[in-house]
């Protein structure tokens, strides 16, 4: 055991003494289960204030993401089992340096206790109940928005809509729905290398599912609602270059106006409210239009077109953006020459809090993209 885990599970010890008051009366670590080929973290004999004794199997990772969690689990049952019988109970234990929030969530359901580096703890045993909830690391958080930046964000981008395109047709095999890595390169724009890692990332989280090996295997989209929150929330936390302008139009909506100024110019797409209303009508009046246009064209664009670059009161809005953002457009059938980003393009930027934005979000995400609520 590492001094770094030796002082998480010291921790653990400490802190489930302050919050119950249940102490430490013996320790080991290292001890081998049942056949002697399983071996537990550790194993704690705790007193309670009354004077009861209580087993606790631990088993200590580094990074509790669901599948590791799982594996973990399955140790701390086996050696449940092989102790069946014995005079004092046991209580299930898994502590780690990060727990996901998916993982916690599975832990509580399953009735395992866990605690993690923050300090975070579930722990029940009998009558005595801790529930402690901190937040999370910044070390992990930053791992998890990291999968949301070039490359990466492009798979995603692919994995979603493969799914969006595949969820409602009528399988002739149960594989179907499975994408090949080096489909998912190609769609996505990318290196195989970028996708066999991402998908391992993803994999961690328990958003994907993969059958087969080597070249055959394949992988599917198991949380698309997951996955579509995460991004979400790295989304939100960007900053980004946005101009701000003004042009006089004869409607309230100029977003035809706008379409046909851009019609005979090249890497934009319309995006937000004014493309999800296109997608689902009559969700909102539109008194803005957003425009993804390519990166340091914003401020060439908007003069050459004779708008007036504003701070308030503004009916376009330049977002220069590249790459993921610009992946599977499309064109209204209703206006000729338009091009509008993708549909979880436009989702993610109706999270802006602009005006009714939020609220619009959840319906498009709910008729657009046929997910539910935000998990």
């Amino acid at each position: 055991m590492t001094n770094q885990t030796a002082d998480l599970l010291d921790q653990f010890v400490a802190d489930l003494r302050d919050a119950t008051s249940i102490t430490l009366v013996h320790q080991e670590t290292g001890v081998l289960a049942g056949d002697n080929r399983t071996r537990l973290d550790a194993r704690l004999q705790m007193k309670l204030p009354i004077g009861d004794e209580v087993e606790l199997a631990v088993e200590v990772l580094k990074a509790g993401y669901p599948r590791d969690v799982r594996l973990a689990v399955h140790q701390l049952l086996y050696y449940q089992a092989a102790r069946v019988g014995k005079v004092i109970p046991i209580e299930l234990v898994i502590i780690a340096d990060y727990l996901s929030p998916g993982s916690r969530k599975e832990l509580k359901e399953a009735g395992i206790n866990y605690y993690d580096s923050t300090g975070s703890m579930h722990f029940k045993h009998r009558t005595y109940l801790a529930v402690i909830e901190r937040n999370q690391q910044d070390r992990p958080a930053r791992k998890v928005q990291n999968l949301f930046t070039g490359a990466r964000e492009q798979v995603v981008h692919a994995l979603l809509e493969h799914w969006r395109l595949t969820k409602d047709l009528t399988y002739t095999s149960d594989n179907t729905e499975y994408i090949s890595g080096a489909e998912l390169a190609e769609q996505a724009q990318t290196s195989q290398y970028t996708v066999s890692l991402l998908m391992q990332a993803l994999e961690r989280e328990d958003w994907v599912e993969t059958i087969g090996k080597g070249p055959a295997q394949r992988r599917r989209l198991a949380k698309p609602a997951s996955l579509l929150d995460a991004w979400a929330a790295a989304w939100t936390s960007r900053r980004e270059s946005v101009t701000r302008w003004y042009t006089y139009s004869p409607q309230s909506n100029p977003t035809d106006m706008v379409l046909s100024l851009l019609s005979e110019r090249q890497g934009w797409a319309l995006t937000g409210a004014a493309a999800a209303n296109a997608v689902v009508p009559h969700l909102t009046n539109i008194d803005r239009v957003q425009v993804i246009v390519p990166p340091g064209k914003a401020e060439a664009w908007g003069k050459d077109l004779q708008f007036k670059q504003v701070e308030k009161g503004a009916n376009v809005v330049f977002i220069e953006r590249k790459g993921a953002s610009m992946m599977f457009p499309d064109t209204h059938p209703e206006r000729p020459g338009s091009r509008f980003a993708s549909r979880f393009i436009q989702y993610l930027d109706l999270l802006d809090n602009y005006g009714r934005n939020k609220e619009l979000a959840a319906e498009f995400r709910s008729r657009a993209l046929n997910l539910g609520s935000t998990e």
